[in-house]
């Protein structure tokens, strides 16, 4: 049988600040989703941080840093501590594109700035406490397609008007599907998040069979139009929409701050301390994925995340003496369905409600730990 090729592309975690409960729902649940697809279809993940490095929430970050605390050791700094940093960034005046313009170049010739390689080595050491399949996400440098021609391809399928000769912005037009026209490059030159996606993204779409972009519900509008353009260029699109973790009640943006206290780095020891890393490392996952997995209503909480890692207990007891047996890349196919992808919110509920009759050992291997 012909395994698929898929491109599985999420939306990136900025490395500006901590990793939040939203981050690692967003994180995990595409680890989940490739392991497991992965048994039945060719995947690659197109995750990586040099993609947005020039775009404003970046490289305005990396102008701030040097303008307003050049002498600062980035070395010495925790992941909260530059988060902190980025608050204080986004209360600042916007700075125009001609300030910003250096770094950008900097950043597209592949400068990182020490605060996000310091938030880097942090991540790594916790993708490694996690158990995710790749330690190194995120940091390797992408191959972006030149801008004239992006530009030129989308204005030949119609789907971008080109307002440069007139010193306006380029927009991407998807107006045929009800959508309204999107700004992605300035009036001033300067290409946002969703033109560097293109850029990555379409010289990819030859290669695979399926794009799967993996955004959370903010975003939908956005996403929408990039379906649309990549649709339009003879991609196969399928979207996965994740919705943010609440916090006390609330879903704010990280740069708003109510994170402290919610960092991976502030809630992980004490529930390794208890429980071990194994049963942490599960009892996260089905927490975030499953506990938390389609809804938004409930907040994140310690003695909730506690209740999951002594589930996962259980279930790791449970798996030590599985005797079910069965071709577990056949029956995750199955589960994928027409949409070719496992959905790791579904894939988890079938998991625990043991539905399918999956060999419970063999997917936590596999898919989980």
């Amino acid at each position: 049988m012909v395994r698929r090729r898929i491109l599985v592309a999420p939306v990136t975690v900025s490395p500006t600040k901590p990793l939040t409960p939203t981050h690692l729902k967003h994180l995990l649940s595409f680890d989940v989703l490739c392991r497991a697809t992965a048994l039945f279809a060719d995947v690659h993940l197109l995750y990586n941080h040099s993609t947005f490095a020039a775009t404003r929430q970046v490289a305005g970050f990396w102008e701030f840093l040097d303008r307003v605390h050049p002498a600062l050791c980035y070395q010495d700094l925790t992941e909260e501590r530059i988060g902190e940093l980025y608050m204080e960034h986004q209360r600042s005046a916007r700075v125009p594109f001609s300030e910003l313009q250096p770094v950008v170049q900097r950043a597209e010739n592949g400068w990182i700035h020490p605060a996000t390689s310091r938030i880097l080595e942090i991540w790594e050491q916790h993708y490694r406490l996690l158990g995710m399949s790749d330690i190194k996400l995120g940091g390797g440098h992408a191959e972006l397609a030149p801008v004239d021609e992006v530009v030129e391809t989308l204005t030949a399928r119609h789907l971008c008007v080109d307002g440069r000769p007139l010193g306006a912005p380029v927009y991407l037009d998807a107006t045929p599907a009800g959508l309204p026209l999107r700004v992605v490059i300035s009036a001033e030159g300067h290409a946002n998040y969703l033109f560097r996606a293109l850029q990555e993204l379409i010289p990819s779409i030859d290669r695979h069979d399926l794009v799967l972009l993996v955004y959370d519900k903010e975003l939908r509008h956005d996403y929408l139009v990039l379906e649309h353009v990549l649709c339009r260029l003879g991609a196969a699109v399928e979207r996965l929409e994740l919705v943010r973790v609440p916090i006390d009640g609330e879903v704010r943006s990280s740069r708003e701050g109510g994170w402290q206290g919610y960092t991976i780095g502030g809630f992980t020891g004490p529930v390794v301390a208890e429980f071990g890393q194994e049963a942490f490392r599960l009892g996260l996952r089905l927490y975030l994925l499953a506990g938390l997995g389609r809804g938004q209503g409930e907040s994140f909480s310690l003695p909730h995340l506690k209740r999951w890692v002594r589930r996962a207990q259980r279930l790791l007891d449970t798996a030590g003496v599985d005797v079910e047996t069965g071709d577990l890349p056949s029956q995750l196919s199955r589960l994928a369905g027409r949409r070719g992808f496992i959905d790791s919110y579904r894939l988890t509920t079938n998991m625990l409600t043991r539905a399918g009759g999956i060999p419970l050992r063999e997917l936590l291997r596999v898919a989980y730990l």
